[in-house]
């Protein structure tokens, strides 16, 4: 349990990014797994309370069952029973012995509970320190994906086969234009010939007037 522990408590978070492929999910998963831990690490703290407390009342029981026994081998031996008192003496120093294991076993049980909750302090500690920095580690994460695809667009617009494109593009664009230009110039020749017998008669009667003399078509001057 406290190695364990103590792998998720030296974890950097460096060592976090290096693993990311989504973000958002792998730093709640972490989280997540950081959560189990601690609910591990409290549920040993208390069996091992438990565990302690048990001792400690075993410890006072087994003292209890020697002190009796050391008060019937006083009466035995004051009934002339030394056999009988002898016998009781030696169930006192087993209580004895019972007991004084007892409230070993409880004091090192005690101690494990000590350093159970140092290292659960320290691991929820760095629990609080990494909810803390979540949502920056996320933003970070999704800068540096953002970026790969930034570039990536960027090299693939500086390829050559991108280029390439653009150019051919480019030049059927220029082919367009002069299509277009083309049928526009059609259009304004067939302009003046679709006149011409209006403008040589408008001509004439020009020429006419500057003159003075009848138009063709024997109409009169324009003013007269």
């Amino acid at each position: 349990m406290l190695k364990r522990m103590r792998d998720i408590v030296v974890a950097t978070v460096h060592e976090v990014l290096d693993q990311l492929e989504d973000p958002k999910a792998m730093i709640k998963q972490y989280l997540r797994d950081v959560e189990s831990e601690i609910r591990k690490a409290k549920d040993a703290i208390i069996r091992h309370q438990v565990m302690a407390e048990r001792f400690e009342r075993q410890a006072e029981e087994a003292l209890r069952l020697a002190a009796r026994r050391k008060m019937q081998a006083e009466q035995a031996l004051d009934a002339g029973e030394e056999e009988l008192a002898r016998k009781a003496l030696s169930e006192m120093k087993h209580w004895e012995a019972r007991a004084d294991q007892y409230r070993k076993d409880a004091d090192k049980t005690a101690e494990q509970v000590r350093e159970l909750k140092e290292q659960l302090g320290r691991l929820e500690k760095k629990y609080q320190e990494l909810r803390d920095k979540k949502n920056a580690l996320i933003a970070r994460a999704n800068a540096a994906k953002t970026k790969k695809r930034i570039h990536a667009t960027l090299h693939r617009i500086d390829s050559e086969s991108a280029i390439k494109g653009f150019e051919r593009m480019e030049e059927r664009i220029a082919q367009m234009e002069i299509q277009a230009n083309a049928h526009a110039g059609v259009h304004d020749e067939a302009a003046p010939l679709a006149y011409a017998d209006e403008v040589e008669k408008e001509l004439a009667k020009l020429r006419a007037r500057r003159s003075g003399s009848t138009p063709p078509d024997g109409g009169e001057l324009p003013g007269n």
